[in-house]
């Protein structure tokens, strides 16, 4: 039968049965998506149908946007139809495109369904283990845990039923079509070219055209993490998979961090000491509390939140009023660096214990079990139980899956607290996380435990209503010069963040009597506000707050230079017996002696200077007064203990504790 001739009526016939592919494509990943979730039913809770029900749902935007980006090749081949005689060449390239879809979609089902029943979570950067880790036991433990020739046998077997039973139907004229043909109006054939495209765009954007593109984030719709996981499909897991890991293998190696390569060296600038194992080196021994140890810790990671705003220069300002009163009654450390310029990096920092090298460590390989500098893990060696909470959605950066890797007995997110709550595309406001937050540990009021809490409200999109909540500061001092309009609704928000965490900190202090808080930013606010002399400090300082009366025997602010790495050391210090045994890249700040020089991200600070860590680095002073000292050897010193930090942080996420690699290698 030969071919019909080009035109607008064999456009159309061609279209339409593209239409069909898409059908059967999306068709596809959903039944996959509802198979995931009835083999791993077990897992889940009961009264799980709304959200099995809303994750179906951004499932399909996802899938949409799967099967449009795969009809992209032949759909734009058969616009030539309208020309050129190609009818054959359009259908037989779509026959070829759906054989190859059927034939990878199942491998990539089976291999899916396997890889979620070992690791609880479709294809993510764990995929990539096999570059890293022992391949030849990880190929044995599949041959035999999973016996592969059946899976491979069954998806060939499935593969021809699918193709023998749906071909026919890909091949038959959509009525739709038919009834386009119709229209025989230049103008009425062109709106309908222009709905057409528009739809298909639509489609590729998740089923929106003017709306947000789907993003990973919006796979958080359920209280199950596993039904979040399940949201997306297997292409969209593995293309994500694959662009973070090109990211990631992207960046510097070694060689930018410490250039000789020779890591016992790097461990002698550190530690004082050679050897050859890292962690040896780095463990260190707990000066002991003087008085009770604290019964339930809090660690507050407040979303860019600015050192500058509780400084004793600026506190008349009145945007930090709670932080600058704990600080007025705790231990106050104003000399304080963040490990990262964003949350992801101070938070890895923090939770994991390792210095921000470059590496995003929440989607290495080694990153599955917990390092023995990671916060949770030294304090359940101490008894205690550990808690992550954050007013966002888990799936974000793989909080999830990092944080339970980490050593955390328990993980809450936004999913967990937004019933009946406002929320954005970050999450629950900070008032409605503290209150979720003390409402849990209310439930279990004797169990030890270290609750660390990441905040959300100080960030975009800055929604909140400033007014109704009774933000007091209208202007700020003439000193300061500000750059961008919103900046004051901005610093709204940061003011709201600190009256939620005061407000926080006095409840948990009289429901859960003895418990020690430290309070922190993650970055500081990118607001662009000038301040007079040299201004870098203002800038990129974090606060840095210990507040627990029962625990710390007397307040004091202190000039000692602090980093996020001193943070953890600092909370053992607080809460372990003398002697106790731990592995930490920081210093207790409550012990002796004092280091001269604490290390952040891409900045070194000392007691009245501040530095780049660039080469040669740049020396400002602190303050509004004074030079500061004068450049010299102590300051190459000081960026050579710097990239010493990150080196070493890097071969411990990459290669591990045991340092293998010869002088002058990489």
């Amino acid at each position: 039968m030969p071919y019909p001739a080009p035109g607008w009526t064999t456009l159309l016939g061609e279209w339409g049965r593209e239409l069909r592919l898409w059908a059967l494509i999306v068709a596809a990943l959903q039944l996959f998506r509802l198979l995931l979730i009835g083999l791993f039913a077990d897992d889940l809770g009961p009264g799980v149908w709304s959200d099995i029900a809303a994750v179906m749902a951004v499932g399909l935007r996802f899938d949409v946007s799967t099967a449009a980006i795969w009809l992209l090749p032949t759909l734009l081949f058969s616009v030539s139809t309208a020309w050129l005689p190609w009818v054959g060449a359009s259908r037989a390239l779509r026959l070829l495109s759906w054989r190859l879809f059927v034939l990878l979609a199942l491998f990539l089902f089976a291999v899916d369904l396997v890889y979620v029943d070992e690791y609880g979570d479709q294809f993510n950067q764990t995929l990539f283990g096999l570059v890293h880790d022992d391949t030849e036991a990880i190929l044995i433990t599949i041959w035999k845990g999973y016996h592969p020739l059946p899976i491979l046998l069954g998806v060939g077997l499935l593969s021809a039923l699918v193709l023998h039973r749906f071909t026919p139907w890909l091949t038959r004229e959509l009525e739709l079509c038919r009834r386009l043909r119709a229209l025989r109006s230049p103008i009425t054939r062109t709106l309908a070219l222009v709905a057409i495209l528009l739809l298909y765009i639509a489609m590729g954007r998740g089923g929106t055209l003017w709306g947000e593109p789907i993003r990973l984030k919006h796979a958080f719709v359920a209280e199950e993490l596993f039904l979040n996981r399940c949201a997306v499909n297997p292409f969209t897991a593995l293309r994500l998979a694959l662009e973070t890991h090109q990211q990631l293998q992207a960046g510097g190696g070694l060689e930018l961090l410490w250039p000789s390569g020779d890591l016992q060296q790097a461990l002698v600038r550190v530690a004082g000491q050679p050897g050859n194992d890292i962690d040896q080196a780095l463990t260190q021994l707990a000066r002991g509390h003087t008085g009770p140890a604290p019964k339930h810790l809090f660690v507050l990671l407040m979303e860019s939140h600015s050192g500058w705003t509780v400084m004793p220069a600026w506190r008349d300002i009145g945007l930090s009023p709670q932080l600058a009163a704990l600080a007025e009654q705790g231990l106050y450390f104003p000399h304080t660096l963040p490990a990262s310029s964003g949350t992801i990096g101070s938070m890895n920092a923090l939770i994991a214990g390792l210095p921000d090298a470059g590496l995003h460590i929440n989607y290495e390989p080694r990153s599955t079990t917990p390092y023995p500098s990671a916060l949770a893990a030294i304090f359940k060696r101490l008894g205690y139980r550990s808690r992550f909470f954050y007013g966002g959605y888990l799936s974000w950066q793989r909080l999830d899956s990092f944080a339970i890797a980490q050593g955390f007995d328990e993980l809450y997110g936004g999913g967990h607290m937004s019933a009946g709550a406002q929320t954005n595309e970050w999450g629950v406001a900070d008032a409605v996380l503290f209150d979720f937050v003390l409402s849990t540990l209310r439930k279990a009021p004797d169990t030890p435990s270290i609750n660390f809490i990441l905040t959300t409200s100080n960030h975009p999109p800055y929604d909140l209503d400033l007014e109704a909540l009774g933000y007091p500061v209208k202007a700020l001092p003439e000193t300061l010069t500000i750059t961008k309009e919103e900046t004051l609704k901005v610093l709204g928000h940061l003011w709201y963040a600190d009256r939620e965490a005061g407000r926080f900190v006095r409840n948990a202090e009289a429901a859960l009597p003895g418990s020690l808080f430290a309070l922190t930013g993650d970055h500081t606010a990118r607001l662009q506000v000038r301040f007079p002399g040299d201004n870098v400090f203002e800038q990129y300082a974090v606060p840095l707050i210990f507040y627990g009366p029962r625990v710390i025997p007397q307040a004091a602010t202190l000039s000692r230079p602090a980093s996020h790495q001193d943070l953890v050391a600092t909370l053992v210090g607080l809460s372990a017996p003398a002697g106790f045994p731990y592995v930490s890249f920081g210093h207790d700040l409550l012990a002796g002696p004092d280091p001269k020089v604490a290390q952040g991200f891409k900045l070194m600070i000392g007691e009245d200077w501040i530095a780049t860590t660039s080469e040669p680095p740049q020396l400002f002073s602190l303050g509004l007064e004074g030079e500061g000292p004068a450049p010299g050897t102590w300051l190459t010193q000081a960026r050579d203990l710097h990239q010493a930090l990150l080196a070493l942080s890097w071969q411990r996420v990459k290669h591990g504790s045991a340092l293998h690699t010869a002088p002058g290698e990489p």
